[in-house]
């Protein structure tokens, strides 16, 4: 029986996460995961999270890695991990836990760069941004596209320029997350326009909005996939959305003549009984 590779469609940012959730590397910085120091409380924030904790673990492995690994882009390296670290808090607790824990786990980290030797070690300074968890996701789905876009733009390049790297039968998904890199482009492009001063706009949007502009022609060897899936533009920021909205197009029909179109980003809940907006880039 032929074995189904499942990580065939695999991102290169995913298999990169997949690769530092299975690291089983001992560290002899586990004790910080351990330490109740500067505990008000007096009970451990990780005690009732033991997979959290086993996180802990894999994290200072990964952190005290980084001195035998100065060759790759320490800036680089180190904000996938603390992007890292605040995806796994934000998937694992509850929400009123979610700053609580973040910030012992920034503290292991802080803990951890004062007692390892490594040069140019402030590129790994633990970097406080005041946005919500909404955004947090967002500033690592742009963040990952460092890692995927050269995959991405590979796997639909034409039969001749192949070389191996087409992967037709994974059109759909590659569409799909391109879907979902045009609507967060189409707002970041809105929230770091030169008119705002926005703490939501990432320090690496330009790189972002480069890597994004090299593949925007994807988007249109996507249409048959689009059409398939049945979206289609919201004329707003350009977003596409799926028809399970259809039920509160009339909302939208007048959306160019709105003076301020930033004032839908909080729009009014649908009725009841009707379907809820998905709109994929809207920040609740």
């Amino acid at each position: 029986m032929e074995i189904t590779d499942t990580h065939n469609c695999e991102l290169p940012s995913e298999k990169y996460y997949r690769e530092l959730d299975n690291n089983t590397k001992t560290t002899t910085y586990r004790n910080y995961c351990d330490s109740n120091e500067n505990i008000v409380s007096g009970e451990h924030p990780l005690s009732k999270y033991p997979d959290l904790k086993k996180f802990c673990y894999k994290l200072v492995s990964e952190l005290e890695n980084l001195k035998s690994n100065e060759s790759e882009s320490l800036k680089k390296r180190c904000t996938h991990l603390q992007l890292w670290l605040q995806e796994k808090v934000i998937n694992t607790v509850e929400n009123k836990y979610i700053i609580t824990l973040i910030f012992f786990l920034n503290q292991v980290w802080i803990n951890i760069m004062s007692n390892i030797n490594i040069s140019n070690i402030e590129e790994c300074n633990i970097k406080h941004s005041p946005i919500g968890i909404d955004y947090l996701k967002k500033w690592k789905t742009i963040y990952d596209y460092s890692l995927n876009y050269e995959h991405v733009k590979c796997a639909f390049q034409t039969e001749e320029d192949c070389s191996g790297n087409c992967k037709e039968n994974c059109k759909e998904d590659y569409c799909r997350y391109i879907l979902g890199i045009f609507n967060i482009y189409k707002e970041f492009e809105h929230v770091c326009s030169n008119a705002t001063i926005n703490q939501r706009c990432p320090g690496f949007w330009k790189d972002f909005q480069k890597n994004y502009l090299e593949t925007s022609h994807i988007e249109s060897k996507c249409k048959d996939v689009y059409d398939k899936l049945g979206f289609y533009k919201l004329s707003l920021f350009g977003s596409k959305i799926s028809p399970r909205v259809d039920d509160m197009r009339k909302m939208w029909r007048n959306v160019q003549g709105v003076t301020n179109p930033a004032t839908l980003l909080n729009p009014p809940k649908p009725p009841l009984g009707g379907n809820k907006m998905g709109l994929s880039y809207m920040p609740k």
